[in-house]
């Protein structure tokens, strides 16, 4: 008997717990290491004043962070070339920005997400009342169904970013959070030597 494609997949199911325990985990946090040969890599290349994360820089540290629980503690491991007290602090306030600006961006995202909802819900009153006056009123079938279907389209819409679209984004604030709130901290790799 062959086996079915769902108990097939069952076997290769990755256990991303595990994984983050032995690879990362560490002193009852998970510890994420980032290697920068050089301090310039952790920025956007053509970034003159060193404020942006390199965006490969975040998809890796979100990578990692994503298999973590949000209730556990996040620690960016940066192995770097020793720098001073005020560019660790630099660089520390620009991961700490970065992940800031993701947080607001998703706030004002789901503000508008809200005010839409909000929009379409009058449409969707008002679409039902003008539904019901025709249903009572003219009996004319083509246009009752099709604000039916209006109103269905307005009130799903409505459903749809109160609900998914509200769970989603609880999800990515939770995550962008706890790496807004990981600690940052730093190990000096020697220097080759010439």
């Amino acid at each position: 008997m062959k086996p079915t494609k769902r108990r097939r997949n069952r076997k290769i199911l990755f256990d991303e717990d595990s994984y983050i325990e032995k690879y990362y985990y560490r002193d009852g946090r998970v510890v994420i290491p980032l290697l920068l040969e050089k301090i310039s890599d952790l920025y956007m290349k053509h970034d003159y004043k060193q404020m942006e994360v390199s965006y490969s820089v975040c998809d890796y540290i979100e990578e990692i962070a994503y298999m973590v629980p949000v209730n556990i503690d996040l620690e960016i491991e940066i192995h770097c070339p020793k720098i001073d007290m005020a560019t660790q602090k630099r660089i520390k306030d620009a991961i700490k920005n970065n992940y800031g600006m993701e947080i607001d961006e998703l706030e004002y995202d789901m503000m508008m997400k809200n005010r839409r909802s909000i929009i379409l819900s009058i449409i969707g009153i008002i679409i039902l009342i003008l539904y019901i006056l025709i249903e009572k009123y003219t009996r004319s079938i083509i246009l009752s169904e099709l604000f039916c279907i209006f109103w269905w389209v307005a009130i799903w819409n409505v459903i749809e970013i109160q609900t998914l679209d509200r769970r989603e984004y609880k999800d990515e604030r939770l995550n962008y959070q706890q790496l807004y709130d990981a600690r940052v901290s730093f190990v000096f790799e020697k220097e080759p030597t010439k």
